[in-house]
């Protein structure tokens, strides 16, 4: 009698279940965060619910996306050094809420730093082991050689990275060479990261939003590199009104302009030159007592520029470039001598961010990048010159899918060409070519896809 009361039992209660499991449906809160000033990208901002103790945070472009079960929720977003903000939101359906967040320009008072016990198993639940985000904001208070804001000497400040020497920008990452670094730009490499025989970073800091160093447990979207990757991202530019920044030094000026273009867009152009050679030049002139003789060459220079248009809600376009060359020289034209040496890289990277759904977000990248170096040496009527260059071209698709609070599927796959060009020398007289020598050429392709869950 009781196993059937309780199979009658079992019977009617069970499509109630069902049907109240079938009513629990869930949704998803996605959108954008903003500066609220600048109208930049925030990237890895807080997006936190109080109330399930669950959060997740926005990507590389400012965008997020977390799924909850439909219901009433406060959401708070944050970002250090700005202000809280908490929005309620009514989940009965997907919801897209775009963000701007103000700076704390609050004075604070005495601080109290407490020890977390949970932040010491935190190395055991994240996935992102060695991983260091370095404020922008930060590194323009540090103190810098002969005044100058250096990012790699920042860089070079963290724990597990050390410098290949006194005034170089070169760093060694736990053990590996320089040459095992992947340094990135607007995600174009670049292969000589530095001005002045290592003296200054090729990174003009008026130009840059963010940068995260990895030195262990790369992500797989970053390809191969055995010691660490250095990711920077520059300025959007200012869409909210004309702003500009710069500055001038002891062996160095910079200039920095920001500006909306319409309501839907923005640039940011930021140039830097210095000026040891103008005044070497004119310290030898006074000197000499005269105008002409010797002219030496010693300086670089370095451009960046950006441009970023909103289409629409769903789509978003980024056009990102980099120019930066040192030259070294010496003219003397009364014994008829000239000796250069020119280095510099160019970066060109085009972008275009889709939202395919509230949980679905694609970046599709091509970028260009080319690092060369050119050697003249001209005596009476001969002359010597060597050119050689790295090129690559790349096409990458890459796909984050938002699966729950806890997890995020990234996926893509890259491909690019190699082209390398050890060197073309030429033997000049009199003006004319006398001979050419080429070093075998060489051209090489590199695809990769890859898959990965972080949390």
């Amino acid at each position: 009698m009781r196993s059937i009361l309780f199979l009658l039992t079992y019977l009617t209660c069970t499509p109630l279940l069902y049907s109240q499991d079938q009513i629990i449906e869930k949704f998803t809160l996605s959108g954008q965060i903003d500066d609220l000033d600048t109208g930049e990208d925030m990237i890895s901002a807080t997006v936190y619910v109080p109330s399930l103790g669950i959060g997740t945070s926005s990507n590389e472009y400012g965008f997020y996306s977390i799924t909850l079960e439909t219901g009433n929720y406060d959401i708070i977003f944050s970002y250090l050094g700005y202000k809280e903000q908490e929005v309620q939101i009514q989940l009965t359906g997907n919801i897209t809420q775009n963000i701007e967040l103000a700076e704390d320009k609050a004075v604070l008072g005495e601080v109290v730093i407490y020890a977390e016990k949970e932040k010491a198993r935190d190395n055991v639940r994240s996935t992102e082991m060695g991983t260091t985000e370095v404020n922008i904001e930060t590194v323009k208070k540090l103190p810098a050689l002969f005044g100058e804001v250096d990012i790699i000497k920042a860089i070079q400040l963290l724990p597990g990275v050390k410098s290949v020497g006194e005034g170089s920008s070169g760093f060694y990452v736990r053990g590996g060479n320089v040459d095992q670094n992947l340094v990135l730009l607007d995600e174009a490499p670049i292969y000589n990261a530095s001005h002045v025989l290592g003296f200054f970073s090729s990174f003009n800091p008026d130009a840059i939003k963010d940068m995260k160093l990895y030195k262990g447990a790369i992500p797989a979207h970053y390809g191969g590199r055995l010691s660490s990757v250095l990711d920077i991202r520059m300025k959007e530019g200012n869409s909210k009104k004309l702003a500009g920044s710069g500055g001038i030094g002891t062996l160095m000026s910079r200039l920095a302009i920001e500006a909306p273009v319409t309501e839907n867009g923005s640039f940011m152009l930021a140039g830097r030159r210095s000026y040891i050679d103008i005044l070497a030049n004119t310290y030898n002139r006074i000197k000499n007592g005269n105008s002409t003789g010797t002219d030496n060459k010693f300086f670089f220079y370095d451009l960046n520029a950006k441009a970023n248009y909103r289409i629409n809600d769903n789509n978003r376009i980024f056009l990102s470039g980099y120019f930066g060359r040192d030259v070294l020289g010496f003219n003397d034209d009364e014994n008829d001598f000239n000796f250069g040496v020119e280095w510099g890289n160019t970066t060109g990277t085009l972008r275009w961010n889709h939202i395919f759904s509230p949980k679905l977000f694609s970046n599709l990248t091509y970028y260009y990048s080319n690092y060369d170096y050119f050697l003249d040496f001209e005596e009476d009527i001969t002359r010597f010159r060597w050119t050689s260059n790295l090129r690559e071209h790349s096409l990458k698709a890459d796909f984050g899918a938002y699966l729950n609070p806890s997890n995020t599927l990234r996926f893509g796959l890259h491909s690019i060409q190699h082209n390398i060009n050890p060197g073309t020398i030429e033997s000049i007289e009199s003006g004319e070519l006398v001979k050419e020598f080429n070093i075998d050429k060489n051209r090489t392709y590199e695809s990769a896809i890859y898959i990965l869950v972080t949390k």
